[in-house]
């Protein structure tokens, strides 16, 4: 995809979202459905339960990443609540929010098929009108409930609807995610939806994103550690996997890696024992 196609290039994510392991490379036809994990914190002061009727790879990612960007910019979202005037009932229930996030505001936009999947780059036929409708559902079917010592909600990621005769998507996505772009505060992620579309592989774009977290702009990470970078894109246990799978691994994350050294912002240096070097300017 050619720069000047990506309309909306900054995704501003909240960190709480950016760390939970929500989106994993899978190859076809491995997606599990009904899944339930669980997290706590280091510090135990923060525990996190996700719940995903089918589980999410990294097009759906694509996806978020491109809602995510489109409610960044200030005449495409409307802020609304629970006492909204214009709150769309059917939208902001089927979101179902709870705890703490029900007094806090999000963002709706309106969008079209057409226009989503022009910005990632893929056909706008029925199949991916198709796809673009399921990855909406895997989306709006994944909840997320946190408790903490600053607040406790849940909320699903995001809900939708379809106006048929207009042929408008309306979105609404979770408080938490809207949190960081409504107010000016401190807690969030940047990524370059330009940087990352210019990646062709799954993996590389996972981990893209992965790095993006750990590595903010004009920084240096000096150590970093493979094996944890390949757990978090595959979700897997480094530890449980024999001689064979971790040799397919290291090639698949070896190839990602070449994909994000080529990006012009970014400097990745092989420090030879399990761990990279990233710079990232």
């Amino acid at each position: 995809m050619e720069e000047k196609e990506i309309k909306y290039a900054l995704v501003k994510q909240h960190q709480t979202i950016q760390q939970l392991q929500l989106f994993r490379v899978m190859k076809r036809g491995a997606r599990e459905k009904e899944i339930e994990r669980y997290y706590k914190s280091n510090d135990k002061k923060t525990s996190v339960t996700i719940k995903m009727l089918n589980e999410l790879d990294i097009s759906d990612q694509d996806l978020f990443f491109v809602i995510l960007a489109m409610s960044l910019v200030e005449d495409r979202g409307d802020i609304i609540s629970q006492e909204s005037e214009n709150i769309n009932i059917k939208l902001w229930n089927k979101l179902q929010v709870d705890g703490d996030f029900k007094k806090w505001d999000t963002i709706k936009i309106e969008t079209t098929f057409y226009e989503l999947n022009k910005e990632l780059g893929k056909k706008n036929g029925s199949s991916g009108i198709k796809w673009a409708k399921e990855s909406l559902d895997r989306l709006s079917l994944t909840n997320i409930k946190i408790d903490s010592d600053k607040y406790n909600g849940a909320s699903n990621l995001l809900n939708y609807t379809i106006d048929k005769s207009q042929k408008i998507v309306k979105i609404a996505i979770n408080p938490l995610s809207a949190s960081v772009l409504i107010e000016d505060k401190k807690g969030y992620v940047f990524h370059n939806r330009i940087e990352r579309l210019s990646l062709s592989k799954a993996p590389a774009k996972a981990l893209y994103s992965i790095l993006a977290g750990l590595v903010t702009i004009k920084r240096i990470r000096s150590s970093i550690r493979v094996s944890v970078l390949i757990e978090k894109m595959y979700f897997i246990n480094w530890n449980e996997t024999i001689s064979e799978q971790r040799k397919s691994f290291k090639r698949s994350f070896k190839k990602a890696l070449e994909e994000i050294g080529k990006l012009e912002l970014w400097q990745i240096i092989d420090n030879q024992n399990d761990t990279i070097k990233i710079i990232r300017t």
